[in-house]
């Protein structure tokens, strides 16, 4: 998601924050709103920062201005799987991003979205365990497929296996 986000943060600090930007990234910030606060000189709160944030995806969406997602493995494993498993995605991200990735890659068919958990409608990270914890309550054979070791910690919070899998593209 890190391009995208990117691409998110440079349309509303300016190209000329890209530095500064991919530094605090690559310091460990990994929240946008943490990111865009220690750059900003205009300070503002979650909640309008969220608004502009989904506004400003949406504007770039339809400009054609954002990244292509890359291929990783998982998308492979995915496809490969997709009549063996139900797909849903839990993340800390913002829905319209998600559906975004899933489409560019061709894999959206194969998720159940209603029962998809994001930022909409599950404010907790997923280390938390929480977004999980509610998958499991509708699908409680789950498994939790990801790149991240802090979801394999929260997948471990709630008793749910989890695979991580490498992020290499394809």
């Amino acid at each position: 998601m890190w391009p995208i986000e990117r691409s998110v943060l440079l349309a509303l600090l300016g190209k000329n924050k890209a530095i500064e930007v991919n530094n605090l990234f690559g310091s460990g910030i990994k929240e946008t709103y943490k990111i865009y606060s220690l750059v900003s000189r205009t300070k503002i709160g979650k909640q309008r920062y969220t608004e502009l944030y989904n506004k400003t995806f949406s504007l770039l969406l339809k400009c054609n201005r954002l990244p292509r997602p890359a291929k990783y493995p998982v998308v492979n494993w995915l496809t490969r799987n997709r009549a063996k498993y139900n797909f849903v995605y839990a993340t800390g991200g913002q829905r319209n991003e998600s559906r975004y990735v899933l489409e560019s890659l061709g894999i959206t068919k194969y998720f159940d979205l209603k029962n998809s958990l994001d930022k909409t409608n599950c404010k907790f990270s997923k280390s938390t365990g929480i977004l999980f914890r509610k998958i499991a309550k509708i699908f409680p054979q789950c498994l939790v497929i990801t790149d991240g070791e802090s979801d394999c910690r929260g997948a471990a919070r709630v008793g749910i296996p989890c695979i991580k899998m490498v992020n290499i593209r394809c």
